[in-house]
This record gives C-alpha cells, structure tokens and sequence, in this order.
C-alpha cells in the first residue's frame, strides 16, 4: 500500500488588503487614456504631433503615465539610485570630483553667521556665543557647524536629501543630530500604521510636512516632528516627498565607462606583454634558428624571449622578425571618454569646469566658471534656509531661555557670508569692484561678503592696524604715510605725536585772532 500523502502547510508573503483599500475604486489619470483608450502609450501613433508618435526608425519609450512624485519615486527606487551613487563615490574618480567640487566651492570653510542685533554689542555678544557653541555642534561632539554643512549638503548632492534633529545631549544643552538619508523611511513593522506617510515624511490634511519616522539603532522607529527636524533637500517637483539623488541619471554612464576603461586597460597590457613577432611559412621553429635567437639547445619561445639581447639575426628565406606595434588606446577611443565624461557631468556642472578646461578661450573659460558660480550659489542658499538660519535661531533662542546670553528684539535677524566665490578674473574684477565702490553702486559690506569676509570685523581689524601705524610713527618720529601710504594722500596729511593734540584743540578755526569775528557770528573755517 503506498503510503499517504500528507499536505504540506503554505504561508503567503503577501500583504494582507484591508477591505477599505479592496473597494476603493481606482483612479485611472486622465493622461492614460490614450486615443485607444487602453493607455497602453500608443494611441498618439496616427495624431499631428510627430513627438508623440510610434516609429519604426527608433525604440519606443515606454513608462508610467504622468503621476505625482510620490508615486514615481517608489522606497525602493529611492534607495535602488542611492545604493549605487554611493557605489559610484567610492570608485568613480569623476563623479567623486563632483561631489568634492559641490561641497569645497558651495560650503568651503564655512557659511559664517552675521548678527543684526539692534546694537553693535549684542551683535558681538551672540556671534561670539553662536561661534562658541558652533565648534562642536553635533551631539557626538565629533563635528563643528561648519563640517555639518559640507557633510550634509554631501548627503543632499548624493542621497537625494540629508537631516538634521534639533535635539539636546545628557547636559541639556542644544545640539544638532546629523543623520543621513537612509534612516528615514517608512515602519518597517507593518503593525505600525501612520496616516499620511510617504517614504518617512508625514504630511498633514493640507499637504504639509508634519513629521519624518526615523530609523533607530535597535530597530525601532521614532517620529520626531517637523520643527525639530531640518530636511535639507532640493525640491524639484511640487508632489515630491524625498529629494532625488542629483547624479543619478549619469550612472549607467559611469558604470560603462568603468567598464569600458578596464576592458581598454586589459587590452593594452596584453598588447604590451607581446614585444616581438616572427613570421614563418611554418609554425615551428627549427634549433638553428632557435640558437641564432639565443635559446641553446631549446626551442621554446619563452627561453628566447629571456636570452635576447642586441645580436646579430640572421633568418631563413620567408622568415621576418618585427616589434609589435600597439595602437591602444587610440584618440578615437578617448574622444569616447570624454563624450561619456561630458554626459555624465551634465546638468550638474559644466564639463570643462571638473573636466579638461585647456582648450578654451578666455571668454568660454568666464563663462563656464559663471555657470558653475550659479550653481554653487544655488545650493548655499538651500543650506542657509534649511540648515543655517533654523540652527542659528535653535541655539541663540536657547542661549536667551537658559540665561546665558541677554535677550534683543532683533535676536533672530541674521545673514549668512558664503565663502569666495570663483573666479577666473581677481585682477579685473577687483578694479571693477573698487570701481564700484567709489561710484556708489557696491556697499563697501557687499564687497567684504563677495570676498567672504565680515565687514565689521575686518573694519575692526583695519583701525587697530591703524592705531598700531600711527603710535608706531609717532614713537620712531617718522611721517605715517612711510609707514603706510594710502592712494591720493600726501605726505603730512596724517599727523601724529604732539602735532595731533594742537591740531585738535584748533581745529575748525584757520583765521588770525584779530580778524576772528564776534561769539555770536564766529562760524568754524569762517
């Protein structure tokens, strides 16, 4: 009797469909049908617009129908780009030259804070305590403010977004928690249910960021709310939820061209293996011709390639002896190269400017280093709004609730100074600048923030030179302008010494005492 056969139990890994979501109907976008009404993308074949018909002479496109971001960039498509941007940072030299040129141009040595407090001495007073509190800012106490801005606008450039929490260490003083994009996203237990996420971001009726759920170490989540969380992202599309890695349409390209490259290198070190090639009428190679080539007593061709030196050859009739010649790589090939370089490099920044900049001209060379310029400064702003200006505002607001520094009407007024910007020109554009200056077009502080500096404090600087100058000049006897000699100012126009304490107690009269008019109608230099 054969024996019974016993049922094997199943479990399904599909999700279960709550009965709500099972009878809603589904929304079909109006973009989908097409004019066969089956939205299959090929119902424009026979319509006026060439853009949207089907042709033989090229692939077709196919795609989803036009939805909102959140339903295009899937989790999983988010965290499919991330994984391999950061593959590419960690081996590709170019798309690393991206990110390093994004981050040392953009962040530099620091967005630097400016205080407009209602007096010179509270603005001092909180640019000196921000500055303070700003060498370790994070709570691991391993970063300043100015390495969290270039770590997180790395992140934003090749995760697609970065965060930072608003949060206080075991002291309770204000620190700032750096976390990267992968620890945002959706629970990953599904008993946990939080109405209106997408991707880690929860939004409220109305559409707006409430909340984020972020990944704990234990494997738990945590929602932490919307003002006390700085998602630094560059919003491309009204629906999005999550930012979109910015190189993320070049890594097929980078990903050939790594290939391409090593198969290329293989190729050349084959070609360079083989030095020499002998042309017979026949495939072996008799002993007196092996011993004419230095191999005694053996035929083998590696034995000659060992032995041969600078001799004498002497070779049978339709025998040839020749040195290979390699024509890898070739310039063909490497105008390959950079036709995938310059794609890959492509609306992030100009080619030439991460790339070969030798063949340009001056004005090509300007215009290159402007557009990158615009891009450089376009991401400053995005880190001062999202990043800069909530941190300066968390901790000074803290400051002033602890006691710790006095409080000011205008305690959140603040502007940021980027660093210096690029420049291909300093000689001419600082004529220009100092032309500015002169005419009234250009504050003389505008001038100090292009160059990346506070005006007030290299003002202060300035007059401290100053008094150093001139007490220098007075102890040694010597006129000021030897010692520094500003542009139009004659010698003896800065007095020092004892001249200076008589001039002042005279100035404003430069007449004789018997000619000095009556009290009542004396006027100064009258």
């Amino acid at each position: 009797m054969a024996p019974r056969k016993t049922k094997v139990p199943t479990v399904s890994l599909r999700k279960p469909v709550l009965k709500a979501a099972a009878d809603a109907p589904t929304l079909k976008p109006q973009a989908a049908v097409m004019d066969n009404g089956g939205g299959s993308g090929f119902g424009g074949s026979y319509s006026g617009w060439q853009s949207t018909m089907f042709s033989n002479a090229r692939r077709a496109i196919f795609g989803r129908a036009p939805g909102d971001l959140r339903q295009d960039l899937t989790p999983w498509n988010r965290m499919a780009m991330m994984r391999k941007c950061r593959w590419a940072e960690r081996n590709s030299g170019l798309f690393k030259q991206i990110l390093a040129d994004m981050v040392l141009y953009g962040v530099g040595d620091g967005i630097k804070p400016q205080s407009h407090a209602s007096t010179p001495e509270m603005q001092e007073t909180y640019e000196a305590y921000f500055a303070e509190k700003a060498k370790r800012i994070d709570i691991t106490n391993r970063f300043s403010f100015y390495q969290a801005q270039a770590i997180l606008l790395r992140g934003m450039i090749r995760d697609g977004d970065s965060f930072a929490a608003k949060v206080r260490n075991g002291a309770g003083e204000a620190k700032i928690q750096l976390m990267e994009a992968h620890r945002v996203g959706d629970p990953l237990e599904e008993t946990v249910v939080i109405p209106g996420i997408h991707d880690g971001i929860v939004f409220g009726p109305y559409g707006e960021y409430v909340a984020c759920n972020v990944y704990k170490s234990d494997g738990g989540n945590r929602q932490i709310l919307a003002q006390s969380m700085m998602h630094v992202v560059d919003h491309e599309y009204a629906s999005g939820a999550r930012g979109v890695p910015l190189l993320q349409h070049s890594i097929n390209s980078i990903q050939d061209e790594m290939e391409i490259l090593a198969l290329e290198k293989q190729g050349v070190k084959d070609n360079a293996d083989v030095t020499r090639v002998i042309t017979k009428q026949g495939g072996i190679l008799d002993q007196d011709t092996a011993n004419e080539l230095g191999a005694l007593n053996t035929s083998s061709y590696s034995s000659i390639a060992n032995t041969m030196g600078g001799k004498l050859l002497v070779l049978d009739q339709g025998e040839a002896l020749t040195s290979h010649m390699s024509n890898r790589p070739n310039p063909t090939f490497t105008g390959f190269l950079q036709a995938l370089e310059r794609d890959i490099s492509q609306g992030v920044l100009p080619y030439e400017f991460v790339g070969d900049s030798s063949k340009l001209g001056g004005a090509t060379v300007r215009l290159i280093t402007a557009k990158a310029g615009r891009v450089f400064s376009k991401y400053q702003t995005i880190i001062i709004e999202q990043f800069c200006v909530p941190t300066w505002g968390y901790i000074i607001g803290q400051g002033i609730a602890a006691g710790e520094i006095p409080d000011d009407p205008q305690w959140a007024s603040v502007s940021w100074t980027t660093p210096k910007s690029v420049t291909v020109d300093a000689g001419r554009e600082a004529a220009n600048d100092r032309a500015d200056v002169a005419m009234g077009l250009l504050s003389v502080s505008e001038l100090y923030a292009q160059r990346g500096l506070d005006f007030r404090t290299e003002m202060q600087k300035r007059a401290a030179d100053m008094a150093h100058i001139k007490d220098l000049a007075a102890e040694y006897g010597i006129p000021f302008e030897l010692l520094f000699c500003p542009t139009n100012t004659p010698i003896g126009t800065v007095v020092t010494g004892p001249e200076m304490e008589t001039e002042t107690v005279d100035m404003g009269e430069d007449e004789p005492a018997d000619v000095e008019e009556p009290a009542p109608l004396d006027e100064p230099n009258s």
